[in-house]
């Protein structure tokens, strides 16, 4: 089974990718821990990587997509894998679906957890960091819309998109996401 989790920032997205890939034993794969890993093994890459974090941007597609190709071709994604974090935008919705391709690999279900703003702003508030507070959330959630959120009609668009309400206990989550990849099995 290959996944990808959609959501706004705060929608869970990590936590059910690491429930699911216990549950169906397939790794869980979340770009921002693959980017972190090259920077702190202090690899070419993760070098470039630091200058884009450094300089408060967003690493180029080409860094992102290069090391997220390279991990889905290892033998650990043979039997599926859960994409958390990418892709967080079209260019890179295409280049996943071509790269996919030409492993003869498509994305099975893509699963869009929605979550209300307002329960999103607690949840991250609740975190304690220290770059969570109510306006960098707002903006975030700004980008992700005009970003990120075209990917739903996109995959709604290849009929593989299934929207899992988000707003509950993990394990209510949880239950809904099996629930509903029952019904799509």
């Amino acid at each position: 089974m290959r996944l990808i989790l959609l959501g706004t920032p705060g929608a869970g997205k990590g936590e059910q990718a690491t429930r699911l890939s216990k549950r169906f034993g397939i790794p869980h794969i979340s770009t921002g821990e693959l980017l972190r890993r090259e920077m702190e093994e202090r690899t070419p890459v993760g070098r470039r990587i630091a200058e884009f974090v450094n300089q408060g941007e967003l690493v180029s597609d080409e860094i992102t997509q290069a090391i997220l190709e390279d991990r889905v071709r290892r033998e650990d994604c043979a039997a599926g894998f859960i994409l958390d974090g990418f892709p967080r935008n079209l260019r890179q919705a295409d280049f996943l679906k071509e790269a996919l391709h030409r492993m003869n690999a498509p994305v099975d279900v893509v699963l869009n957890i929605e979550v209300p703003d307002s329960t999103v702003i607690d949840r991250l508030i609740n975190r304690h960091r220290q770059d969570d507070t109510p306006e960098t959330i707002r903006h975030r959630l700004r980008i992700y819309r005009k970003v990120t959120a075209p990917l739903i009609d996109y995959y709604d668009r290849a009929d593989i998109l299934t929207r899992i309400d988000g707003d509950g206990s993990p394990e209510e989550v949880t239950q809904r996401i099996l629930t509903s990849l029952a019904r799509t099995a």
